[in-house]
């Protein structure tokens, strides 16, 4: 398992090289100053470069040509990374609802991974839409409380982000045992490295300030785009 996670194919394309190496580079850099120096200023000159180097890396390496929804997946985590550092709060709200899309493709992807609709064709085939019409609730939601003039509860956000993660945390570790497969792994990974990085952090912040809980958050959270990269990758092949 350790081997094919960091497994480097020797046929890989030099401009893939270079956006991988950029992406660690730049990854390290952001966590160093935002997080260790707590130099916003600076750390966040490295944050833009992040996805778009691990989208250039996932263009060059695969082979598929049905990759937009994948590039949309990272075109949303894109922007929702970078509009969360921002201070203004109707903002974060935006960029937690467009977590909350990533998320849902991610929950799409490992439904069908799992193959548990596979018996019912009904769901099978319209499971996407009902990932949609869940989210075009809430947007819609959002829409009528502000010609209302009704407080926007942006707790239906939140609950709809942390269902859907846990339930692609279930279904990855389901995946992963009942298939075995090396694709299922990396999402389990992924996954896992969101929850932690996130745990450690937060736990710095409410509960037991220690610079510990940085590093290791920080060690922790540098892989996991890289993760997503082979998911994504490795589930093209099955």
């Amino acid at each position: 398992m350790v081997k094919q996670i960091f497994k480097i194919d020797k046929k890989i394309d030099g401009r893939a090289s270079i956006a991988l190496y950029v992406y660690f580079i730049s990854y390290f850099c952001f966590l160093f100053f935002y997080r260790i120096n707590d130099d916003a200023n600076l750390g966040l000159l490295f944050k833009p470069i992040i996805v778009p180097s691990i989208a250039f890396a996932y263009f060059f390496i695969t082979k598929s040509k049905k990759i937009y929804w994948n590039l949309t997946l990272f075109i949303i985590i894109f922007f929702a990374d970078n509009l969360i550092l921002l201070e203004e709060r109707n903002i974060k709200v935006f960029s937690t609802y467009l977590y909350l899309i990533a998320i849902g493709i991610l929950f799409s992807y490992a439904v069908f991974d799992s193959k548990i609709f596979k018996r019912n064709l009904f769901l099978n085939k319209n499971f996407d839409y009902f990932i949609v019409a869940y989210l075009a609730l809430v947007v819609l939601y959002k829409l009528v409380s502000i010609s209302s003039g009704y407080e926007f509860k942006e707790i239906f956000i939140v609950i709809g982000y942390v269902v859907m993660f846990l339930m692609v945390l279930l279904l990855s570790i389901y995946n992963a045992i009942r298939y075995k497969s090396i694709a299922s792994r990396f999402l389990l990974l992924t996954i896992l490295c969101l929850f932690f990085s996130d745990l450690f952090v937060a736990l710095n912040k409410y509960y037991m300030k220690n610079d510990f809980f940085i590093y290791l958050a920080c060690l922790i959270e540098i892989p996991v785009y890289y993760f997503l990269l082979k998911y994504l990758l490795y589930r093209e092949k099955n």
